[in-house]
């Protein structure tokens, strides 16, 4: 792997390219760097040692009985069909990383190793992470061996400036990096925060907070997650590692009171193919063309994995602008397909289902207000669709709310907001870029899961995909 170093001011005449992040979307753009003529490429981030990793992908410690309990959301090779590959080659050591783990997920993924279908299989994050860095490593040897030399430095990139034809960034750890070319890719905006949800009987987030929530899990006290997304499901794993089900307590609090649709593959490979007409004056009226699609699909037999890939493959074809040309209007779109698209690994949620079955898992529909903590647990206030409050009495608060009012990014991006380098949509609070993800300095792009419009577009759906964030990359070189 590159050596990781400090980095002084490149000879005069030499093109510098800085990447920022570590994750996805940093490794997509440091691929695309292979098109460019460069002679010095420094990827900076927490973790740039390990491209590709991120936060999402990160290797867990080796003793902790969650390590692979978190799984990718959709089947292999609907992340990516490399990594379905990879995982297909790799299949007789991962199974055996795998055997007598809780839960058991190798049970979960026999129906999919019997029908042969391995591509079909969530993986455990980890090993995409290992995939990702193993990629990694081939595209250094590739740069090397065409004479680009590659840092990767473990830092956060914390403030950028522009100066002549020049970039500047400063790092937490002290440094300037001065650049000829700025790729900036970090991850998406914090967890909303809820009054009360950091406190004696609850946590921000579940991430990094996994051994003080695990004390709890372990003393049997009733798990209650603000949110039902993905981040809620990882909470279950993470109580499925550490107890058995009969001991389970466990409460996912959600707006809708749903949870989400499994993506669950089937052979043939299929994506659903919508039509839609064009020419629509209103979201309204183009949404109820868009929900008229999905139930048809439904009605026809297809899974939500079916649906949701086709509906991502046709938008990433057809621009939102195509059937709904008024901005404005179009701004109000992504939202609802966000909801009405999600889905999630099947295993989990197939799991959640059968534990509400039972008993040992419940589902609350309700907007929680806030979390208030005594001497035995916690006391979470939710108000109703109708507007009604109760308050409900439980262990221990995990906050998987997800992004909202409040929501704060990463250093460098509220930086990049302060300058005017980025916008806000006054529409969901999405962040805006230039065409080809280009900034309001020309030699600096950014995306992330964050950013809702490129150029005149609107996306249609989230970036919190990883093969749309790499699309767009491909689409911005």
């Amino acid at each position: 792997m590159a050596k990781i170093e400090q980095i002084p001011p490149g000879p005069e005449g030499q093109h510098t390219h800085v990447i920022v992040g570590d994750g996805i979307t940093a490794l997509a753009f440091f691929e695309a760097s292979l098109e460019r003529d460069m002679d010095h490429i420094v990827v900076v981030g927490n973790q740039a040692s390990q491209l590709g990793r991120g936060a999402a992908y990160a290797k867990g410690d080796a003793d902790v009985p969650w390590r692979f309990a978190y799984l990718l959301n959709s089947p292999a090779d609907d992340i990516d069909p490399q990594f379905a590959e990879w995982l297909v080659h790799h299949w007789d050591t991962i199974a055996a990383k795998m055997q007598n783990r809780s839960p058991n997920w190798l049970a979960a993924a026999a129906p999919l190793v019997e029908s042969d279908d391995l591509y079909g299989v969530n993986a455990p994050r980890e090993f995409y992470g290992d995939f990702m860095e193993e990629k990694t490593r081939a595209l250094v040897e590739a740069f090397e061996a065409r004479g680009v030399k590659v840092t990767l430095l473990d830092d956060m990139a914390t403030a950028l400036a522009i100066e002549s034809n020049q970039v500047m960034i400063t790092t937490q750890g002290g440094r300037v990096l001065r650049a000829q070319s700025v790729d900036v890719a970090p991850g998406g905006p914090s967890t909303m925060r809820i009054d009360g949800d950091e406190g004696p009987f609850s946590s921000p987030s579940v991430f990094g907070f996994e051994t003080r929530i695990a004390e709890h899990i372990k003393s049997g006290a009733e798990i209650f997650c603000i949110g039902g997304n993905a981040a809620m499901l990882d909470v279950l794993r993470l109580c499925q590692s550490l107890i058995p089900e009969q001991d389970l307590r466990f409460v996912a609090c959600a707006p809708d009171g749903e949870i989400p649709t499994p993506l669950v593959p089937r052979l043939p490979r299929k994506l659903t193919v919508p039509t839609f007409s064009k020419g629509h004056a209103t979201a309204d009226a183009f949404l109820a063309e868009v929900r008229r699609e999905i139930d048809k699909a439904l009605a026809d037999g297809d899974e939500m994995r079916e649906i949701r890939a086709g509906f991502r493959a046709h938008f990433l074809q057809t621009p939102l602008s195509s059937y709904l040309p008024d901005v404005e209007e179009a701004r109000k779109v992504p939202g609802a397909l966000r909801f009405w698209l999600r889905g999630g690994t099947r295993d989990t949620i197939q799991d959640m289902h059968r534990l509400v079955g039972e008993g040992k898992a419940r589902v609350v529909k309700g907007l929680v207000q806030e979390v208030r903590h005594n001497d035995g647990g916690a006391e979470v206030v939710v108000t109703d669709d109708a507007g009604h409050q109760q308050s409900i009495q439980t262990g221990f608060v995990v906050n998987c709310a997800g992004a909202g009012p409040g929501s704060r990014f990463d250093p460098l991006t509220e930086d990049m907001l302060a300058q005017g380098l980025l916008s806000r949509s006054h529409v969901g609070g999405g962040l805006q870029v230039g065409a080809g993800c280009k900034t309001s300095a020309p030699n600096v792009r950014y995306l992330s899961p964050a950013v809702s419009e490129i150029g005149a577009e609107v996306i249609a759906m989230p970036l919190y995909d990883a093969h749309m964030l790499r699309s767009y990359v491909a689409r911005s070189m």
